[in-house]
């Protein structure tokens, strides 16, 4: 039976008979001496390839063994070319699945298709199948030297040659510095690239820096807030600021709710407003509670918002706010208290343009026709004659007709001073009028002179004639029109009146006519030194401390730096107004310096919660809402 065996040099397929097992002989093709395989130790569908013997030189063929077997040698030669086997047929295709690495197999018919892996079940694709051809000695591959060109490859960088003897290669010569490098120009994307990544990156640490502190500070404002109203709500409270103090605790309370333009905010903040009314329904009847009386109806003005404001959540309608502020006055114990708050309500009202309402409000506040509604009227037509002449006019006309009656009431200044101004008419003093009545038509006079804005020198000698508390009144009176009118000698009236009271000594009655002096004083620019002491001429604790208050306040608006702690220390240490003081002091600061807002921690009650509310108000000044 013959041996089929493979060159193991060059591969090549024989046939030699089974007589030459053993044997040694040239092959055919290589020339080389090779040993035919025995046939037991042959494998007739695959034998296993010997390692390739490194190719002899050419040049040099080597000779034949002495042992070579010269039968083996003839046979090898002269035997007939074996025919090549066809390849076997491939009935399967074996491979790596791509995905889970496990050796898989598919049938020959799926080549080239696409199969789900067996183990994975994702779908891959079958790789085609790989023809096997018998190799052709003489289609092998021609190789050189090692490191020789071929012909069909290009020449090497700085490779010299017999041709390129003598010549250096440009990489050669740029890398030495010969030839600069020149760099292609920079594409418009290469030049904004890392710019705009940059900005890119700050803009988002930006953000993330914008959220956490928001989120830091809305915590920050909700413990302080809550911690301002549970003081607010206690019987400690209640001992130490009283109910009045408690009204103003929920009132700032209020203020916060209402300017954070949630969807609630009217209802929360008109919650507030509403412990306000109840604390100060019970409080003691004094100067301190009628401050807060006129407080708590500002605070209700500005609570009414127009129908989309009241729509959203954030207000409360005017109608609604009308019906309350009537009941806010006719609690205030004083009259000059009471005239007072009226002419701060109708410049509110005035300003939010609500003039119709100013008319309204007084005929609630006033429904006995006698000289204290005479007296309003007078004071609201004084507001409204800059924004609304016929409501002015009106309201002086309405009242001089209470003059008309047989039994006219008591003659007063307002109503002699805006008689005159608007109608150039004033009412009669009766025979039998007192000293007061006297006294008021003198003060009306002076101040309608002061009032038009036109003879000024004549007013201030009428006034500097006068004695006593009737001098004061007319050189306020003349003092509040310089103001009113932007006078230039506006500093030296008032300096005037403050002189005139410091004279006439200390009186409990003049002491709303001295707070309405400080505030004249502090429109004027008069030095805060200068106002700080004419403040210790107040004889009410409660309403010197109201004065006060209103210097610090007109401190804090004209400083943009944190203001110290020591300053409230120029405020009356038992009013109400002590407390208040560090509410706005808290809020300017924390407006200016969140991280101040620490400083309230340390605080003693009430000062603590005060102070709450008012790092509350900064934080929401900070941030906006």
């Amino acid at each position: 039976m013959p041996i089929k065996f493979t060159c193991p040099h060059c591969k090549r397929a024989m046939i030699v008979a089974d007589s030459l097992a053993g044997k040694k002989g040239r092959c055919k093709a290589c020339q080389q001496i090779l040993t035919v395989p025995k046939p037991a130790n042959a494998k007739p569908s695959a034998p296993a390839p010997s390692p390739p013997a490194p190719a002899a030189p050419k040049s040099e063929p080597p000779p034949p063994p002495p042992s070579a077997d010269v039968e083996a040698e003839a046979a090898a030669l002269f035997a007939d070319e074996p025919k090549t086997e066809e390849p076997a047929e491939v009935k399967t295709i074996d491979l790596n699945c791509p995905f889970c690495d496990e050796a898989i197999q598919f049938t020959a018919d799926l080549a080239g298709k696409r199969a789900p892996c067996p183990e994975c079940k994702h779908i891959i694709k079958v790789p085609e199948l790989v023809k096997k051809e018998p190799k052709d000695w003489r289609k092998a591959d021609r190789r050189g030297p090692a490191g020789a060109r071929l012909p069909d490859q290009p020449e090497l960088e700085g490779a010299w040659g017999s041709v390129t003897a003598g010549k250096v290669g440009r990489d050669t010569l740029e890398k030495v510095g010969v030839i600069p490098k020149v760099k292609p120009p920079r594409t418009l994307w290469q030049k904004v690239r890392w710019p705009l990544v940059g900005v890119g990156a700050v803009v988002l640490l930006a953000g993330f820096g914008w959220g956490g502190y928001r989120w830091w500070s809305g915590q920050a404002v909700a413990r302080a807030l809550k911690e301002a109203l549970d003081y607010a709500a206690s019987p400690q409270s209640e001992k130490e600021i009283g109910k009045a103090g408690q009204a103003e605790l929920f009132l700032a309370a209020g203020t916060f709710y209402q300017n954070g333009k949630k969807s609630d905010s009217a209802v929360e903040a008109n919650k507030q407003l509403g412990k306000a009314f109840t604390a100060l329904s019970s409080a003691p009847s004094n100067s301190e509670r009628d401050a807060v009386w006129a407080d708590y109806a500002l605070a209700l003005v500005d609570l009414a918002g127009d129908p989309a404001e009241v729509a959203e959540g954030h207000r409360l309608s005017w109608d609604e706010i009308q019906k309350r502020l009537g009941a806010v006055l006719a609690p205030i114990r004083d009259l000059d208290g009471r005239r007072r708050a009226l002419r701060e309500i109708s410049r509110r009202l005035i300003a939010r343009g609500e003039t119709p309402r100013v008319m309204t409000l007084v005929n609630q506040a006033y429904s006995t026709p006698d000289d204290e509604k005479a007296a309003a009227l007078c004071i609201v037509a004084l507001e409204l004659l800059p924004k609304d002449q016929d409501k002015a006019q009106k309201a002086v006309e309405d009242a001089l007709k209470l003059y008309e009656d047989k039994k006219p009431p008591p003659v007063r200044a307002e109503v002699v001073a805006l008689g005159l101004l608007v109608k150039n008419k004033a009412p009669k003093l009766p025979e039998d009028a007192d000293e007061k009545q006297k006294a008021n038509e003198q003060v009306g006079q002076i101040a309608a002179l002061a009032l038009k804005g036109e003879k000024w020198e004549e007013a201030r000698k009428k006034a500097n004639a006068l004695e006593g508390d009737t001098k004061f009144r007319a050189l306020l009176a003349l003092a509040v029109a310089a103001v009113e009118h932007k006078s230039a000698d506006a500093a030296a009236d008032v300096e005037a009146a403050a002189n005139a009271v410091e004279k006439a000594g200390n009186k409990s009655e003049l002491s709303w006519s001295l707070l309405r002096l400080t505030e004249s004083a502090l429109t004027a620019g008069l030095p805060e030194e200068r106002v700080q002491s004419l403040t210790e001429s107040i004889p009410d604790s409660s309403l010197r401390g109201r004065a006060q208050l209103a210097v610090f306040r007109v401190r804090l608006e004209r400083s943009s730096q944190p203001i110290e702690e020591s300053a409230l220390d120029k405020i009356e240490s038992k009013s109400l107004a002590r407390v208040l003081a560090a509410k706005e002091l808290a809020r300017h600061n924390t407006r200016l310096d969140s991280g101040w807002a620490k400083n309230v921690a340390g605080w003693e009650q009430p000062r603590k919660a005060f102070g709450s509310l008012g790092g509350a108000l900064g934080m929401q000044d900070r941030s906006g809402k």
